[in-house]
This record gives C-alpha cells, structure tokens and sequence, in this order.
C-alpha cells in the first residue's frame, strides 16, 4: 500500500488507494474518487438491467420478423389462388382460410409435421388479420416425391371455422366430423355440403381421395411478438386485434 502522506490531499490518495485493493481482492463494486458509490452502483445496475431488456426485445423482434415473412409469403399465396376463376369464386364464398404458403416436401409431411399457417375469417364481409397456428399430420394421398408448396384449406362452414377458436389440436377431417373435400373434385362440380376445401398448388399432391389435416396448435410466440403480448386468440379470430402490415394479406383475398 502507498505510503501516508502528512497532507490532506495524501490522505485521501492513501485511503482511495486501499480501498480499492480492498474492493478488489472482495470483489466489491468500486466507488469513485468523489464518492459517488450509490450513484455508480445504481447506473451499472441501470445498464444490466437496460442490457437484458434488449436481448429480450431482439428476440421478440426477430419472432415478429419471422411472423411477417409467413404473411408475406401468404400474400405470394393469395395472388396465386386469385388466377384461378373457380378458387377465387370458393374463396368469395368461404368463411375462412387456413394458408400454409410452405409446407415442404410431401414425403415429409405426411404422417409428420405439417408447418407454419395463418387462419383469416370473414367478419361482416371483411378478412380478418392473420392468426398464427402451425399443424403436425395432414392426410393428403400424396404421390411419392411429390415437392412441396402452398396448402390451403377453405372453411366453408361456421363449424369448421369454430374449430379453431379451441386453439390446439384442431382436426379438419373425417374423424372430427368434417366432410372434407379435394379442390380438383370441386373443379369437376362435386362441391356438395363440404365443410372444407382442401387445395394445393402441387400437381398430384392430392392425389388420393382422403384429404383432411389434424393437430392444428396455436402459436402462442408468433401471435403475441405479432400483435403484443396480450394477444388473445378469440380477439384475433373475431377481427378485434390489427396490425397494419397485414392488410396486404387481406388485400389479396378476395372480398
């Protein structure tokens, strides 16, 4: 330790000093040479605090960067479905869509995970915004190797729509009492008392005659980075929660 000086300003170097060896070997937080210990302690804590904050809002945004590319991709998805004179009709009629812009590859997915969608229902003949769910079996009767692509389910009826509200492992089939029907069937004039429409921009994914899509779950994490925190899914669903980056989206649909 430095020697005592007889002065007051040695004094005071002597002392700093030995507190700061001390608070060193201690592992104490140091004070400042004009004692400012409490306002330096309260400032580092500040910025701790200020730091893990911003990890945590890089985390929401970058959920609410990746829930926008879905709607974004969605839109993509829309505009494709409008060129078809028959599907842009069944969507002016339908209640609701499930869209999943990319499910990947039809080997994958049937008997597996199924992949990111977004439900839009019709409130007083205007689209809702985007609820986020993601879906694990779907039952295509797929052709081997077919790629993947755009799978949307056109909700005919106010039953099929109210599945959803439930929030998880929503079943669009059969077996949840759904009359299910393929796109290339309605094509041909067998629409009938479908519940659901099931399209995809795939040649031969829908191959076979049974189509239905099982354990639809809600994605709580996309939902609440998209439209904040309180975000409720049947204030999504009933059009009561907005954001204005997906009004493109509800464009795209027809009306």
């Amino acid at each position: 330790m430095r020697q005592r000086m007889t002065d007051k300003s040695g004094t005071k170097t002597a002392v700093l000093t030995g507190a700061l060896a001390l608070g060193l070997s201690l592992g104490a937080p140091m004070a400042s040479a004009a004692g400012d210990s409490s306002a330096d302690v309260k400032a580092n804590a500040g910025t701790e605090a200020e730091m893990t904050g911003s990890i945590t809002d890089a985390e929401s945004a970058d959920a609410k960067m990746e829930a926008q590319e879905l709607v974004n991709d969605a839109v993509n998805s829309a505009e494709q479905m409008k060129n078809d004179e028959k599907l842009a009709g069944l969507l002016k009629q339908a209640k609701g869509v499930y869209l999943v812009p990319e499910f990947g590859k039809a080997a994958a997915v049937v008997g597996g995970q199924g992949g990111a969608g977004v439900l839009l229902v019709r409130q007083d003949g205007e689209w809702t915004d985007p609820a986020f769910y993601n879906f694990g079996g779907i039952t295509l009767g797929a052709q081997a190797g077919a790629s993947g692509g755009t799978v949307a389910f056109l909700l005919m009826s106010d039953e099929a729509v109210n599945a959803f509200k439930t929030g998880n492992k929503v079943a669009l089939n059969a077996e949840a009492g759904f009359t299910v029907v393929n796109y290339s069937k309605v094509a041909a004039g067998t629409l009938g008392e479908a519940d659901v429409i099931g399209w995809s921009d795939t040649e031969g994914l829908f191959a076979g005659a049974s189509v239905g899509v099982s354990n639809i779950n809600w994605d709580d994490d996309s939902n609440r980075s998209y439209y904040g925190p309180e975000a409720d899914l049947s204030d999504i669903i009933a059009g009561r929660a907005q954001n204005d980056d997906a009004d493109e989206l509800k464009t795209a649909l027809p009306g």
